[in-house]
């Protein structure tokens, strides 16, 4: 498979709720399908569950990301799916991960309060753009940085 050139990478960032609990064999179940059909598209990125909540980054070819993003939409254990980012990058953030995962417990109280303040900002009933709250490309850029260390 070639990889795809910068112009035609993408990162795609979402966050959803839970429509049900999630235990650890759950949570498992999703990683290994992930991993699986990531790897078959070319996609790498990070899930992180927390608060019942969902924060994901897939990044890949433009086409195979807004397919993944379209079936995660319509899967029914996503509820309030909203589209944070989706746009072309340089380079991948999460090369190695075909889908690296972080437990809330794993989280820096930093960490955990940036999630709890984006949540705060997009999960209200006029949800912004990330686009549209000032500053905000700076945050999620540090964000996903902190997360390299578990790469």
């Amino acid at each position: 498979m070639t990889p795809p050139s910068a112009a035609q990478l993408r990162r795609l960032i979402y966050i959803s709720s839970a429509t049900h609990d999630f235990g650890q064999a759950d949570l498992d179940q999703i990683l290994a399908r992930s991993r699986t059909n990531n790897t078959a598209r070319g996609l790498t990125g990070m899930l992180l569950f927390h608060d019942s909540c969902f924060f994901q980054v897939l990044e890949g070819e433009a086409a195979s990301v807004e397919r993944t993003f379209a079936t995660i939409s319509r899967d029914t254990r996503h509820g309030g799916v909203i589209l944070l980012e989706s746009k072309s990058v340089a380079e991948r953030g999460f090369p190695q991960w075909s889908m690296g995962y972080v437990g809330a417990h794993a989280l820096h109280p930093a960490q955990r309060q940036w999630l709890v303040d984006l949540s705060a900002r997009v999960c209200s009933d006029n949800p912004k753009p990330l686009s549209e709250v000032a500053g905000i490309n700076v945050h999620v850029e540090a964000f996903l940085s902190s997360f390299r260390e578990f790469a």
